[in-house]
């Protein structure tokens, strides 16, 4: 490790294989870079920038059986604490690579994390704040008549009531028991002619999975109805009708092309857009 003033008044850290490892966390969490930099200005230590130059590996789980495992070419980033406590974590990712059961990829991915200052007491508190901005995912398999390049996602995040620590699906459990729920506060999803963006409310049920009504519109519905076809999760049929019911629905957007504003709900394990059934809402594989 090396300190260091450097010129206009900043004070910098370098880290050669730095590695950092929260064994707190279900499952351990370990990351690691062959370099770390930080560099913060005299007068105000509450605030750091960090940069990660050849890049950096994260695993999460036994050495035994990795769960994830996440790499990107480089990295750089900022920590500001307040001095009430919490603090804003921002980290920008280039060429990140998620492998898990299957691997994703984008060209860059940009996240922020705000931590409270206090640990919520109750469901109406915010515990944890999450944004996220990922460009050009590349995906294992993309559903005709989509190509495999979805050009952005973008979701802003808020979680309400107190996380527990342990195992993730006690901690769920846990949580949805308390009350707990995620706010939507934006979400915005661009893939060819299919632009999706809306808010809304998301809670668990008894099975832990994923329930909750969103507001927003719809472009390219058409393109939707194809590929949830393509993938197996909506039959040819149920797709005609959905068609229909959509179409009523539409106007024209600001591009001229039709769009929909519609509610979209998840519950008892099925997606709706509006009055149209999608079919099987995705699990979350706890185990």
């Amino acid at each position: 490790m090396r300190r260091n003033s450097m010129p206009r008044g900043a004070f910098t850290i370098d880290m050669n294989d730095a590695v950092l490892r929260d064994e707190a966390t279900d499952p351990v969490t370990e990351i690691r870079m062959p370099l770390l930099s930080a560099r913060a200005h005299p007068w105000d230590f509450r605030v750091w920038h960090l940069s990660a130059p050849q890049g950096l590996s994260a695993v999460g789980g036994p050495e035994s059986k990795t769960a994830v495992k996440l790499s990107a070419r480089s990295a750089r980033g900022a920590v500001s604490a307040a001095p009430e406590g919490g603090a804003t974590i921002w980290l920008s990712l280039d060429m990140p690579r998620v492998e898990a059961s299957a691997p994703v990829g984008a060209r860059s991915a940009d996240f922020w994390l705000i931590l409270p200052a206090r640990t919520p007491e109750t469901h109406r508190e915010s515990s944890i704040a999450l944004a996220a901005d990922l460009h050009e995912i590349t995906l294992p398999q993309a559903p005709n008549p989509f190509r495999n390049l979805l050009d952005e996602v973008a979701f802003g995040v808020t979680v309400k009531g107190p996380i527990p620590p342990g195992p993730p699906r006690h901690a769920a459990a846990a949580w949805r028991d308390e009350g707990g729920t995620a706010e939507l506060d934006n979400f915005t999803l661009r893939w060819g002619a299919l632009t999706i963006s809306g808010s809304g409310t998301l809670a668990l049920d008894s099975d832990l999975q994923p329930v909750g009504g969103f507001s927003g519109a719809v472009e390219g519905y058409d393109e939707l109805m194809s590929a949830l076809v393509a993938a197996g999760r909506m039959k040819p049929s149920d797709a005609r009708l959905a068609r229909i019911g959509l179409a009523l629905l539409a106007k024209a957007g600001p591009d001229g092309r039709p769009a929909i504003t519609a509610a979209f709900t998840i519950q008892n394990g099925e997606m709706f857009l509006g009055p149209a059934r999608l079919g099987p809402a995705p699990k979350i594989p706890w185990d």
